[in-house]
């Protein structure tokens, strides 16, 4: 979120009810929550005090000022205020931007991850399972893919696949997850992420990752 000054410069006629009137509202046009901290209002130039001259319900858009004494059509009145925007960054416009990618030629699919719980010597005493929903786009390892081929890990049944850096819980519906290896992808077909073939970045921020998969049978 990013404060951003904003100005409303306008006159009396802007406000409702009838020239003269007290309690005038004037509705700002804003499209984040307005804050106290800063804020001016000026009517005639003159500065007017909060709670005995005017009172404001701040909101998330068309935050409210009323006018506590008579306020005319032809006064003009000045409101100097902060809102909290949301301010999209090259790094955020490419993340949006990949994981439409994904959503239009990928796939939603679940993703099981194991936990596993052992005793003092180390012995696994039990294994717990999450399931996440995600969408992940796999491709074929193709001969351009270099790493792949070098790592030794361009053989029958391996894939490639593409992330997104991070899952929100709106999107898996069990909290926010980023894959790692040993997760498990099921779509009719069960895939085991091998390894991480790195992040991909931007201005030092992760946008994408990407992965190679095994199709295991769980059976």
């Amino acid at each position: 979120m990013t404060l951003v000054l904003d100005t409303f410069n306008g006159t009396g006629n802007d406000a409702s009810g009838n020239s003269g009137d007290s309690n005038r509202i004037l509705t700002l046009n804003n499209t984040g929550m307005t804050s106290q901290a800063g804020l001016l209002v000026y009517v005639s130039g003159l500065a007017l005090a909060l709670t005995s001259e005017y009172t404001i319900s701040h909101l998330s858009s068309e935050t409210k000022i009323t006018f506590l004494n008579g306020l005319w059509d032809d006064m003009v009145i000045v409101v100097k205020y902060h809102q909290n925007l949301t301010v999209l960054t090259n790094v955020s416009i490419k993340r949006a931007d990949f994981q439409n990618i994904i959503t239009e030629n990928g796939k939603e699919l679940i993703l099981t991850r194991q936990t596993k719980t052992t005793d003092s010597v180390g012995n696994t005493t039990a294994i717990s399972e999450e399931n996440y929903t995600i969408w992940v786009l796999i491709q074929d390892i193709t001969k351009k893919d270099r790493q792949i081929h070098e790592m030794g890990l361009a053989i029958t049944g391996n894939s490639k696949a593409f992330f997104f850096h991070e899952y929100s819980d709106e999107i898996t519906g069990n909290g926010v997850l980023s894959v790692e290896p040993g997760d498990i992808l099921n779509d009719g077909v069960s895939w085991r992420i091998e390894t991480m073939l790195g992040e991909r970045q931007m201005d030092g921020e992760e946008i994408f990752r990407t992965g190679v998969i095994k199709s295991i049978d769980l059976n």
